[in-house]
């Protein structure tokens, strides 16, 4: 049987070193810059040492792997069945993500068929977050296959060692210190005609709540023409003590009947599967639209909390101290440094310096 062994191809996935292992051809670099053309010697290639140190690498690891390895092709497929027993919804999500990844080449190879103890490491999984421009995105496409690697691990039934993604540090998020402008609102509820997540959308527009608390939202919160979620059921409750007050006016009202009579029990703000729009939910509706080009790419569901506060502030009707109450903050603090965004406008700031000289 022929030893595997490197060679050089100047046209194959644009010039490199390869070697083929097992029937699968694996990438191992480019030929460094500043070295001779790759040569041969006796008819047999001669590699550079880098590309020499990663194919014994490469060997090493496959020497070394356990007959009893799992492709990560096979770890997500055996999850995902499990996941569709649960919940059939979410297995859906999980299996757009996982898809992409295995799906995704590092150098030449497609990762779906690498050998997760043997030969699967961060840097596949870095490679593909980064085709994401969002940190959120990248955050959340990470979580999802680490979800995965950690359900093998726990799995009796798998000899799955360690996840060999633990170590990878998910970028920072991106500050949620932007919002949404009403003509990309406006573009969102277009994009989603006729779809139950522009109910969704409509009310974070009219109350400049956070998407979270939008999705427990239940008729029995209902007194009045506010919504009144107890401390245990929202962000800060837990710190304040205090109820979080939510109106309910204008347009808002008659989505909140109608969806009411649809739902009494359990939250009114649901998707076609009848499951409320948690955030994984609202993230992958977001991806899709500023695929589409309709919204920026820093753009999330949380900046309609950016938007409410900004243009409550810009129309001069509401003090801060009510804008503040209203999105249920204690103090001015909040307000004043990160959710008024009225700076940015040179109309408005234009208006502030008429108004100084009256």
């Amino acid at each position: 049987m022929r030893e595997p062994w490197p060679w050089y191809s100047p046209t194959r996935s644009g010039g490199g070193w390869f070697v083929k292992l097992g029937g699968d051809q694996h990438s191992l670099g480019k030929h460094p810059i500043g070295l001779a053309g790759p040569q041969k010697k006796n008819g047999k290639w001669e590699p550079p040492a880098e590309i020499k140190s990663e194919f014994y690498k490469l060997m090493s690891l496959r020497n070394t792997a356990s007959k009893d390895d799992y492709t990560l092709d096979t770890i997500c497929a055996l999850f995902l069945e499990e996941k569709a027993e649960e919940d059939a919804a979410l297995a859906k999500r999980y299996e757009q993500v996982l898809g992409k990844f295995c799906d995704h080449e590092y150098r030449g190879q497609r990762i779906g068929k690498l050998l997760v103890n043997a030969e699967l490491d961060k840097r596949h999984l870095q490679s593909w977050a980064e085709t994401f421009e969002s940190s959120q995105t990248q955050r959340t496409y990470i979580s999802n296959v680490r979800t995965a690697l950690n359900w093998a691990l726990k799995k009796k039934d798998i000899n799955i060692v360690k996840s060999p993604l633990a170590d990878l540090k998910p970028p920072k998020t991106e500050s949620r210190a932007v919002f949404i402008s009403k003509d990309e609102h406006e573009a969102l509820i277009e994009f989603w005609e006729n779809d139950c997540y522009c109910d969704f959308l409509k009310a974070l527009w009219c109350t400049g709540a956070r998407p979270g608390e939008i999705a427990k939202i239940e008729k029995k919160h209902l007194q009045g023409a506010l919504w009144k979620l107890a401390p245990t059921e929202h962000k800060t409750g837990r710190k304040t003590g205090k109820d979080r007050m939510i109106g309910v006016v204008g347009e808002l009202a008659e989505i909140v009947t109608r969806l009411s009579e649809r739902y009494p029990e359990g939250p009114i703000f649901r998707n076609t599967y009848g499951r409320p729009w948690n955030t994984q939910a609202s993230h992958t509706r977001f991806e899709s639209a500023r695929n589409a080009g309709i919204i920026r790419p820093e753009v999330t569901p949380y900046a309609y909390r950016h938007a409410w506060a900004t243009h409550a502030l810009e129309q001069g009707n509401l003090t801060p101290y009510e804008v503040a109450k209203a999105l249920g903050h204690q103090s001015l603090q909040m307000i004043l440094l990160h959710y008024d965004h009225s700076r940015k406008n040179a109309e408005h700031m234009e208006g502030i310096f008429e108004r100084a000289k009256r």
